[in-house]
């Protein structure tokens, strides 16, 4: 079930009547088979909540895990993870450090692991086994390192932001199960807003969240960037629960802003709840970004990896008809971030915060620069926040049936229809991107981006 509408110019009164029928009708019907509830599992020692992420390259890779309890003799050394290129034969071991993680987590699973894996081989195929000092171990896992460069082409990554519902879960994850399994993908790149909250009910509720994603984070690395759900606590459940490349190892700012190349892709991750929330923190992630992505932009490292890809949760435009900050004429987010982007070159740019899916034409300054893909002369924004928001018993509200300026290309929302996105990299001038329905798996939107010129943008 799904709907594109433009509307134009429309009476209020008009549309919140439809609108009504629209949630009345959501409230009423059942759209998925939804996942079953995931119970803690059993022992204090068991690992679970099981999830890796690249490190600072695609050669590392670093697993991470809880337990109910620390090690019986009280150290803060938690056990190995044991790995090797054949199921039968774990013949190698990275040793894990663990820690207590209280803050705003009273009632969670209060002991973290997490172990680097260092150094592993291009194209080759892994398995892996948690073993914790008092032997308990997890099952046996397997995820697949990256190609080298030269052999990296087609590669895809799943992406979206906004998922996580307490009960019955969001019917978004099974496919991202099906996509983990597949081979297709090289990564899942969460944007922001998880659990919905990671925090809530004392830290149980993120608990779950990390329970259930667990058949997909743990075969393929699940990196991500915060939202504003990811806030309390001073983002501690976000900066507890993941650990994302060029980490800073200080308490305020690990893993909020980071980037790495994945094969022909630049990938740069930012927070934009610092400019809401953490105003002490906007110059430093502005130095970052800018440092970053003039080191991306050096003649013979551009050439090599073409593809700078940035995400991030709150986008710099949105035809949603809310108070949101992509609806105002003098965004935040767009006021801090555009400029720099544009001179720097960003390809494209993947949100998501707004439940609902948009595709803007190549867009600088309110200014389309043209309408189509090719070879565009500013950067592709995206909005992919429909993963499946917590509102399932009261549709996610961000609308999109009434008026858009001239950039908003194509956009789809309609109460109790959820989805992901699909980026593909066919080679170095042409990426595809596919907006996927989680009941079908079946695009609603496809479109290939063309950039023979990669390279800062030149005002025209």
């Amino acid at each position: 079930m799904t709907a594109f509408l433009c509307l134009g110019k429309v009476k209020v009164a008009l549309f919140e009547a439809a609108l009504l029928v629209a949630v009345l009708a959501a409230a009423t019907s059942t759209f998925y088979a939804l996942s079953t509830p995931v119970s803690a599992p059993m022992g204090l020692y068991t690992p679970e909540q099981i999830h890796i992420s690249f490190g600072d390259t695609t050669n590392d890779v670093v697993v991470m895990w809880s337990t109910g309890t620390r090690s019986e003799n009280g150290s803060t050394f938690s056990g190995s993870v044991w790995y090797g290129n054949v199921s039968e034969q774990l013949v190698y071991a990275a040793p894990s450090q663990m820690w207590l993680f209280t803050e705003a987590n009273p009632d969670g699973v209060q002991w973290v692991s997490r172990a680097t894996i260092r150094n592993l081989t291009p194209g080759s195929t892994y398995y892996y086994q948690i073993m914790t000092d008092t032997h308990t171990q997890s099952d046996i896992y397997k995820f697949t390192i990256p190609k080298l460069l030269s052999e990296a082409y087609p590669m895809q990554f799943v992406m979206f932001g906004d998922m996580g519902r307490p009960g019955e879960g969001s019917p978004t994850v099974p496919h991202l199960v099906t996509e983990a399994r597949s081979g297709d993908n090289t990564a899942i790149i969460h944007i922001g807003d998880m659990a919905y909250d990671l925090d809530s009910d004392g830290g149980k509720r993120g608990d779950e969240f990390m329970r259930r994603i667990q058949d997909a984070a743990a075969i393929i690395p699940y990196m991500t960037c915060p939202g504003n759900h990811e806030i309390p606590g001073n983002f501690s459940h976000y900066r507890n629960r993941f650990t994302m490349p060029t980490r800073e190892e200080t308490p305020d700012t690990g893993s909020l802003w980071w980037s790495m190349d994945i094969g022909p892709v630049h990938l740069i991750s930012y927070d934009t709840e610092v400019f809401f929330v953490r105003k002490d923190l906007v110059q430093a992630q502005i130095d970052f970004l800018t440092a970053d992505l003039t080191k991306a932009n050096a003649l013979e490292q551009r050439r090599k990896v073409p593809w700078i890809v940035a995400v991030g949760h709150r986008p710099m435009y949105c035809s949603s008809i809310n108070l949101d900050d992509c609806t105002r004429g003098k965004s935040l987010v767009r006021r801090e971030l555009e400029e720099l982007f544009y001179r720097q070159g960003v390809d494209i740019i993947v949100q998501g915060h707004e439940h609902s899916y948009e595709r803007l034409w190549p867009v600088f300054n309110e200014t389309v620069t043209q309408e189509n893909y090719v070879n565009p002369r500013a950067p592709v924004h995206l909005i992919s926040g429909m993963a499946g928001c917590h509102d399932y018993i009261g549709p996610c509200l961000d609308v999109t049936f009434g008026p858009r300026g001239s950039w908003s290309a194509f956009r789809s929302w309609f109460p109790g229809v959820f989805g992901y996105g699909r980026m593909k990299f066919l080679n170095s001038t042409h990426a595809q991107w596919s907006q996927v329905l989680d009941p079908t798996s079946v695009p609603v939107d496809t479109v290939t981006i063309i950039q023979r010129s990669h390279g800062p943008f030149k005002p025209t």
